[in-house]
């Protein structure tokens, strides 16, 4: 290591010192998470990892690879990084399990972990940080604190054992090790200056890493972002000694830059962004608004881990529909104004809470503002949580050391221990489905999808009664609490497509006089007529139409077909529905040859550019017409240029 790095990182033997303590940490760490580890793979697992067939490879062929790189349809760009990784999983154990891909995550957990270490070492030597009240080795042991209580923080159980939020996870990566070696370089130019070779050779790892970021997930594309927060609020213009003015002028004015540029949008061209909020229950103003509160939430959970405040949901969060509505909005915002005028305020004597502010703000300035996502998950904090982490590490810190006769770093290790057994009882909640559901449920109980999910649940448990030996009055009971989570669940979101179809099911087996006085089938001809679908719905109408097709009467299979039709012609782009609607008509014996194609070549008038609706034509047409299997093969190339499905396409011939 040489002079420059030892000013960045401190003597190698002073940060041998800590090394232990980062171990012991991480091997908590891995104690905790390993309990869960062969946990259950659900809901957005399955379509992007294990059902994705681009992804099961041998890793022998190298178009397989690219194929499945760009196999997800996740995002502008295909995670490519993240896809590559769980392609990676599957070429190593010849499969999709559990704890391969539960146990990667983790291992990007713990490098992770060092990596904050690393940042936060480097963030408390900035120049606007000298005036901390902390000596050398506080600060080494601030820095380690924020480290544990990141890797340890209950709150991010539900970004590693969730298999998909790699993708977060590797985006989160990247982006912090480009953050670290900005720093690296930095400090080091706040001290002697940067010759041209110096800067030239920084931006190259700093596009490198963020490309990477980018590809991993789209979150990536803030590190220029942070980058800009580090600048402004932790060097202010510090260069080669002295303190340049237009350079930290410089650093505020690009910082700010974006939100100037968003207001002008905003004003100019409100209406774009309210349309992309056209396939949404909710709109762009109550998501914006709701956004304040949720904010604030977060940063609650980070502070004060309370677990029977987290879950897998949170969609019991009510929407803000305005100022007022509910009165905690206006609150939220008028904190949120105060805090940011205060930390701008005492950003000279406090510089950190000003770092801190802009960090996590910055962080969720993606997922958590304009854009038509849900309204809030726990792993949009993964990267975020960092700062508001290290501020708690440097209080505790101080406070520690001004207590007479306690040392700070029982005082940090104690709390950290409380992480410790927080994480331990949250993971053990991840162990099997049913233990999650019903946590979910218990600690959520006006949460539409924890209820569905937990009635899930039972229902599977009900089906396997027999081999569970239960007796007839433990099997009614279970039907009854299978029942009454489905039904909460529509008296919560009414709207919602799985909670009917579901107790249409329940009811049609085992409460046959609540299936008389409920008309649950009416009650989804209606939705079908205004529902705007998501994902969850069309797995719904799935199951719906399999039931209905095995069990149904004549008149429900002709009900089902009509408003199956229904939902055809209102969204002729979902491939999906066009498939559960001919899968009931063949249910019924009639040959649908003909209604198939006109169904295409609507779906192809309407949306031309859609490379799905061409490999839906090419795949109906393979094996009846060679010439207009080509000519669809060639409109679907021309709409995949990248030529994402080209084994797909070669399958066609090979089965032909």
């Amino acid at each position: 290591m040489n002079n420059n790095d030892s000013a960045m990182w401190g003597s190698s033997a002073r940060v041998r010192e800590t090394l232990p303590a980062l171990l012991l940490a991480g091997f908590f760490c891995v104690l905790a998470y390993g309990v869960a580890l062969g946990g259950p793979l659900f809901f957005d697992d399955l379509p992007n990892v294990t059902e994705n067939n681009l992804l099961k490879i041998d890793g022998r062929t190298f178009d397989h690879w690219r194929q499945a790189a760009l196999s997800s349809d996740a995002g502008a760009l295909f995670r490519p990084v993240a896809m590559l990784s769980f392609a990676v999983n599957h070429v190593i154990e010849g499969r999709f399990t559990p704890l391969g891909l539960k146990l990667t995550n983790l291992l990007i957990h713990l490098g992770l972990g060092y990596l904050i270490y690393l940042f936060s070492l480097a963030v408390l030597r900035a120049p606007l940080l000298a005036g901390l009240p902390l000596d050398a080795r506080h600060r080494r042991i601030a820095a380690l604190t924020a480290a544990a209580l990141w890797l340890l923080h209950p709150m991010h159980v539900s970004t590693v054992l969730y298999a998909v939020q790699r993708m977060a996870q590797l985006s989160a990566l990247f982006t912090l090790a480009g953050l670290v070696v900005f720093l690296h370089y930095r400090l080091r130019w706040a001290e002697r200056g940067a010759a041209a070779g110096d800067v030239l050779a920084a931006g190259l790892w700093l596009a490198v890493l963020g490309l990477l970021g980018v590809l991993s997930k789209e979150n990536g594309a803030l590190l220029p972002w942070l980058l800009l927060a580090v600048e402004a609020c932790l060097f202010n213009g510090a260069w080669a000694g002295g303190r340049n003015r237009r350079l930290a002028l410089a650093a505020w004015v690009v910082f700010l830059l974006p939100l100037v540029v968003l207001a002008g949008w905003l004003l100019l061209d409100y209406d774009s962004f309210t349309y992309r909020f056209r396939g949404r229950e909710f709109s762009f103003e109550e998501r914006v608004l709701t956004q304040f509160r949720v904010l604030w939430s977060y940063a609650s959970w980070l502070a004060v881990p309370n677990i029977l405040q987290m879950g897998f949901f949170h969609d019991d969060i009510e929407l803000s529909a305005g100022l007022f509505q509910p009165f905690t909005t206006v609150l939220a915002i008028g904190l949120w104004l105060a805090v940011i005028v205060l930390a701008v305020a005492l950003r000279h004597r406090y510089p950190l809470l000003l770092f801190a502010l802009c960090f996590f703000l910055v962080g969720h300035s993606m997922e958590s503002s304009i854009l038509p996502l849900q309204i809030a998950f726990e792993h949009r904090n993964y990267l975020p949580g960092v700062s508001v982490l290290l501020l708690l590490a440097v209080l505790l810190v101080q406070g520690a050391n001004r207590v007479a006769g306690l040392k700070v770093g029982i005082a940090c290790a104690v709390v950290v221990a409380v992480f410790v057994a927080l994480l331990a009882v949250r993971t053990s909640i991840w162990r099997d489905e049913f233990t999650l559901a019903r946590f979910n449920a218990v600690n959520h109980p006006q949460s539409p999808r924890a209820n569905f999910f937990y009635g899930n649940a039972l229902f599977k448990q009900f089906q396997q009664a027999r081999e569970m030996g239960l007796d007839a009055d433990e099997e009614a009971a279970l039907a009854v609490n299978t029942r009454t989570h489905f039904e909460r669940m529509h008296l919560l979101d009414p709207r919602d497509f799985a909670a009917p179809v579901m107790l249409y099911q329940v009811d049609t087996l085992f409460f046959p006089r609540l299936a008389e006085e409920n008309d649950w089938l009416g009650v989804m001809e209606e939705l079908a007529q205004s529902r705007l679908l998501q994902s969850s719905d069309s797995t719904a109408i799935g199951a719906l139409v399999g039931f209905v097709g095995a069990r149904g009467s004549a008149a429900e299979k002709a009900r089902l077909e009509a408003m199956l039709e229904l939902l055809v012609r209102r969204f002729p782009w979902r491939m999906d529905l066009l498939a559960h609607y001919y899968r009931m008509v063949h249910s019924l014996g009639r040959d649908v040859d003909g209604e198939l194609l006109a169904a295409f070549e609507r779906a192809r008038d309407a949306y031309p550019d859609s490379s799905q609706v061409a490999s839906y034509l090419a795949q109906y047409h393979s094996g009846k017409d060679l010439g207009e299997t080509y000519e669809a093969i060639r409109i679907w190339l021309e709409r995949d240029r990248l030529r994402r499905e080209l084994s797909v396409i070669a399958g066609l011939f090979d089965n032909g």
